[in-house]
């Protein structure tokens, strides 16, 4: 593979359709925030499993994990339930829309964790959600919590993603793609 880093930055995430992403944003416009710095469209998603860096020669067998913790998971819908700050203790350090968990969404998180993390917190509490912004260190924020329109967001697959961190923050890029057929 070409472009491949000795060390990769690796998470398994699910992506909403581009249409969906486009109105969470709205949503979040619709608030009055301090100074903070929205996720693009295309790379709003949610982190089923965060891996980490990752050597390259490692690659294959991580795909291999993901293709197997997503076998036999049926597509499932995600329904929003509202905008939340996180973390839920502390100061507040992003928005995000927090959604449903049905079976098929935390049967893949359970298998992702049990292959992929790399210590015992990792495989703590799943909260599925969609960040949508995130604030500056130094901001002063506040508790934001807002109803969000209960409209479906389709999930047909999961992919693994290499995250390369940049001064204007990270950028996303897909590795392998795995439909979800149950």
């Amino acid at each position: 593979m070409s472009g491949r880093r000795a060390v990769m930055r690796l998470f398994v995430a699910a992506y909403p359709p581009a249409g969906s992403a486009r109105a969470m944003l709205d949503l979040l416009r619709q608030l009055d925030l301090p100074e903070h710095r929205a996720v693009s469209p295309e790379q709003v998603h949610m982190t089923l499993q965060f891996i980490g860096d990752t050597d390259s020669r490692q690659l294959d067998g991580v795909m291999q994990s993901v293709e197997r913790a997503a076998a036999g998971i049926a597509p499932f819908d995600l329904t929003p339930r509202e905008l939340v700050c996180l973390p839920e203790r502390g100061d507040p350090r992003l928005v995000a829309l927090a959604t449903d968990a049905p079976p098929g969404l935390l049967e893949m998180q359970r298998r992702l964790a049990a292959r992929l993390a790399r210590n015992p917190r990792d495989r703590q509490r799943f909260l599925p959600h969609f960040t949508l912004c995130r604030f500056r260190a130094d901001a002063e924020v506040w508790r934001v919590r807002r109803d969000a329109p209960p409209a479906a967001l389709p999930v047909r697959a999961v992919r693994l993603m290499e995250s390369v961190l940049r001064p204007e923050g990270a950028q996303h890029r897909e590795v392998a793609r795995f439909d979800l057929t149950g």
